[in-house]
């Protein structure tokens, strides 16, 4: 008995599958959907992925296990989208149909999305592929896949009622969980890993590290009647990227110059470049530092000036990364905490991470001024390899180094920011910014001090 590789059910399930991705009628029929098949198709699923990427890649790069698991979570969830379409439209057969038809679908937008990021990297008059196939951009995939199997959905049977129920069914249990929570790739280069390599945790950084942010906090001058002043903490979260390292370096050079400050700044940052010089941004230290300003500033007159600069997720929590180490994430709420601990009363936050809007609303009081690069939905730019700071890093300093006014400094970099989306044509990032009632009246004083000084 002659057998066939690929076996022809599967071929026909790729053709099926193009066919829905290029928004053509696919009926359930063309689709082969035994239980074998629908393993097959997932398996090439997991091949094709593995295959792009080490083809962009190359073969010195890692196998990403973590990865492996976000492969097969969704299966069972398109198994019960199935099962509910085919409960709806009385067809028991939809139940494998669906996830096979789904995942087929699936495969030639990614090799899409392969081909594109390929041509990006490799053919010199496409280098500008490169920058629209990041995120946000990438999504657009996602939507794409989206829109397609929606439709494959939608032409399953008739009746107002039961295309409304799978569609709800597709959009709960499907679009949402993995919008929420995307694949990566099987295969990552070491750039992807780590742009200053991996930190060794050896004697050298352990001693180094016992000690750094005892001494930081032992240098800080206290606040002086009469002289009211800011008190800055960078906090650098991801260590896998150097651009945030670079970030609150240039954010706390500015503030020792230019408002003042020298020996009123912090640095917590984690990056192999800085294990022996920087205190690690960890949550622990994020607390004993804004504890040791607490108790050296003048309550009554200083103004904290907290900024946070990393990945953020749609769950709003602040990337906390320094591999090996196991660390906690930043959250709002933890944030809050820590605030309510050091008792510091009035202060400035800013939050440069996508989706840094959902951090308003926890924290914001009469005391708080919040800035965020992005607002809560949205990603904001530039906190890729090789870039020297995020957009809203760069924008927002370079305006806080023309004036002394923190929300002039925030109108100008919205301002800059919304003209770079516009010229690069990125989904807008919507900074935001909440002032708190009683705050303007503490930093006002401050501002005319600096601006007078610097007249003099």
């Amino acid at each position: 008995m002659r057998r066939y590789f690929p076996p022809p059910s599967l071929l026909g399930n790729l053709v099926s599958g193009v066919r829905c991705a290029l928004f053509l009628h696919s009926q359930p029929e063309r689709f082969s959907t035994t239980p074998g098949d629908l393993t097959l198709i997932a398996l090439v699923d997991v091949i094709a992925n593995l295959a792009s990427s080490l083809v962009l890649v190359g073969g010195d790069g890692t196998f990403n296990y973590a990865a492996l698991s976000q492969f097969f979570f969704h299966i069972p969830l398109m198994l019960l989208c199935g099962y509910l379409a085919g409960k709806l439209h009385e067809r028991p057969g939809l139940v494998t149909a669906i996830p096979v038809a789904l995942i087929a679908t699936s495969i030639p937008i990614e090799f899409t999305f392969g081909i594109l990021e390929w041509l990006g990297a490799h053919v010199p008059r496409l280098r500008w592929l490169e920058d629209h196939l990041r995120a946000p951009n990438y999504y657009r995939f996602f939507w794409w896949w989206s829109a397609a199997s929606l439709l494959f959905l939608v032409r399953l049977g008739s009746g107002t009622a039961r295309r409304a129920g799978v569609i709800a069914a597709f959009l709960f249990f499907l679009v949402a969980p993995l919008w929420f929570y995307p694949r990566s790739d099987l295969w990552l280069s070491p750039a992807e890993d780590t742009e200053s390599g991996e930190l060794k945790v050896n004697e050298a950084v352990l001693t180094a590290q016992s000690r750094l942010l005892d001494d930081d906090l032992s240098q800080l001058l206290h606040g002086k009647r009469g002289e009211p002043n800011l008190y800055f903490i960078g906090f650098a979260g991801d260590a896998a990227q150097d651009v945030f390292l670079k970030e609150v370096t240039a954010g706390e050079k500015l503030f020792a110059e230019h408002f003042a400050g020298a020996g009123r700044t912090l640095l917590l940052a984690n990056n192999p470049q800085s294990a022996t010089t920087i205190p690690f941004a960890t949550a622990t230290n994020l607390g004993r530092a804004l504890n040791g300003i607490g108790k050296v500033m003048d309550r009554d007159q200083d103004v904290l000036f907290l900024y946070l600069t990393s990945h953020g997720s749609r769950q709003h929590e602040l990337d906390v990364s320094n591999g090996p180490l196991d660390l906690d994430q930043i959250t709002p709420e933890s944030i809050r905490r820590m605030l309510k601990s050091s008792e510091i009363p009035y202060r400035v936050i800013v939050v440069s991470a996508c989706y840094s809007g959902g951090f308003i609303e926890p924290l914001k009081d009469d005391r708080t001024l919040i800035i965020t690069a992005a607002d809560p939905t949205h990603e904001s730019f530039g906190c890729g390899f090789g870039e020297k700071y995020t957009w809203f890093g760069d924008a927002f300093f370079g305006a806080l180094s023309q004036n002394y006014s923190i929300t002039k400094a925030f109108d100008q970099a919205r301002e800059t920011i919304r003209k770079w989306e516009n010229e690069q044509g990125e989904t807008p990032s919507n900074p935001q910014i909440w002032i708190g009632k009683k705050i303007e009246k503490k930093l006002a004083p401050i501002q005319h001090r600096l601006e007078n000084q610097a007249q003099q």
